[in-house]
């Protein structure tokens, strides 16, 4: 990602002040405006781009302003504490699986009414379904990020294999390890790394699940279904990653915090990651010109990670239509393809293409990213959307780690999990 020129602007913006907003008190003009808050993380050139589109809303919506703010601490605990409040923003900038639980909850406002009828069509069936509930929309799906696999071009030189390009070709399980057993021999230590980035990312390695045809939830969305064939057979899979020795049992999902991925590639202690966008920028310092990308590995079925964010009303908002129109002004095409730009983002519209975007740098490689973006299922994503995800996705963690390190067996580990399941979702 690159590292925005900071001006005045910039200032305002990273303050969480309007731009429109401070020149009216300068002149001064009434403040009596209806005030609207967006809280986003803390990324730079993401606080700019938000204030930015903010202030032409502004300026199209006279008697308004608008101020960026930044999410704080862990989510839950802060979202939580400022809603109990009544002090959330009017609009929080939420991931995918974080947002059932607060749309199961009340949290959130139903923004129906003001998204035009033909929107969705813009977005595909699983991206539309992170916000959608049968009792209304409760987000809009911003821009996403996936896995991809990302290759040391001299590795695979030195192991005669040439990457697959074209999603369809994507290395089967069986290949795929093959591959890894003669790249952990030409790096002398490990095959590859897995994106996790901290035990609240354990999800990410849901998609393997969903590549053998297995699922984590049921059609219902609620009924585990972490006993099957499919599921089982996945666990297998993955625990063979650390008995082989293709995988550092310092990348694990719990364990892995950072990005340890990123770190065992940079040093040439794998071959492979199977990580996101945000590889780039690090591979691109440590390693320029010496890596490539495939797409991410498969078996009877696609599926990658569902990354990024939703923008979604609080029921802390004392003006919820503006701010529903403002998210509404936020995800359009226009507004979607400038932010995306300017943060290296993947756009959650099915129209725009790396080539619409104007990425500086690596294009191709995130067509592939958006091209990726089309494996992810529908399924996953409304389990990892649902109400009860957050609890969960803990459970997924203890027992993936501890059958990934060989102190359950597979069938162990989808017994107790199952049961641990069960307690959540039966509450």
């Amino acid at each position: 990602m690159r590292n925005p020129i900071v001006g005045r602007r910039q200032i305002l913006a990273v303050a969480g002040i309007s731009a429109v907003g401070a020149l009216a008190a300068c002149n001064g003009e009434s403040t009596d405006t209806q005030h609207l808050r967006l809280s986003s993380w803390n990324i730079p050139t993401d606080l700019v781009s938000y204030q930015e589109i903010a202030d032409e809303f502004v300026a199209d919506h006279p008697g308004t302003s608008v101020s960026v703010e930044v999410t704080t601490g862990q989510f839950h605990q802060w979202f939580i504490t400022r809603l109990a409040a009544d002090l959330a923003p009017d609009i929080i900038r939420i991931t995918p699986q974080q947002i059932g639980r607060y749309a199961a909850n009340g949290s959130l406002v139903d923004i129906s009414d003001t998204v035009p009828a033909d929107y969705q069509e813009d977005w595909s069936g699983p991206f539309w379904a992170i916000g959608q509930r049968e009792d209304g929309l409760f987000g809009i799906f911003q821009h996403t990020d996936n896995f991809i696999t990302f290759y040391d071009k001299k590795v695979m030189s030195q192991v005669g294999v040439e990457p697959p390009q074209k999603l369809e070709d994507a290395w089967r399980w069986d290949e795929f390890l093959e591959i890894a057993q003669e790249v952990k021999k030409v790096t002398g230590h490990y095959a590859f790394s897995y994106g996790w980035s901290g035990p609240d990312t354990a999800y990410r390695w849901m998609p393997i699940v969903y590549q053998n045809g297995g699922t984590f939830l049921g059609e219902d969305g609620r009924t585990p279904s972490m006993d099957s064939e499919e599921a089982i057979s996945a666990l297998e899979f993955g625990r063979r990653w650390y008995t082989d020795g293709l995988v550092s049992r310092s990348n694990m999902s719990k364990s892995g915090g950072g990005h340890v991925d990123f770190d065992l590639f940079n040093t040439g202690q794998v071959g492979m990651a199977l990580t996101n966008p945000e590889a780039i920028a690090s591979f691109d310092e440590a390693r320029p010109g010496e890596w490539g990308v495939a797409p991410m590995i498969r078996n009877s079925a696609e599926a990658s990670d569902l990354g990024g964010n939703a923008l979604a009303v609080t029921k802390s908002s004392k003006h919820p239509e503006l701010a529903a129109e403002l998210v509404t002004y936020l995800t359009s095409r226009r507004n979607i393809r400038s932010f995306c730009h300017d943060g290296n983002w993947i756009p959650s519209r099915s129209s725009l293409t790396a080539k619409d975007i104007g990425y500086a740098d690596h294009a191709e490689v995130m067509q592939l990213f958006i091209d990726q973006g089309g494996t992810i299922p529908l399924s996953m994503v409304k389990a990892q959307s649902g109400e009860f995800f957050s609890s969960l996705n803990a459970v997924f963690a203890d027992y993936l780690d501890l059958c990934l390190l060989g102190e359950l067996t597979p069938q162990e580990t989808s017994q107790q999990m199952m049961e641990a399941m069960l307690s959540v979702t039966s509450r």
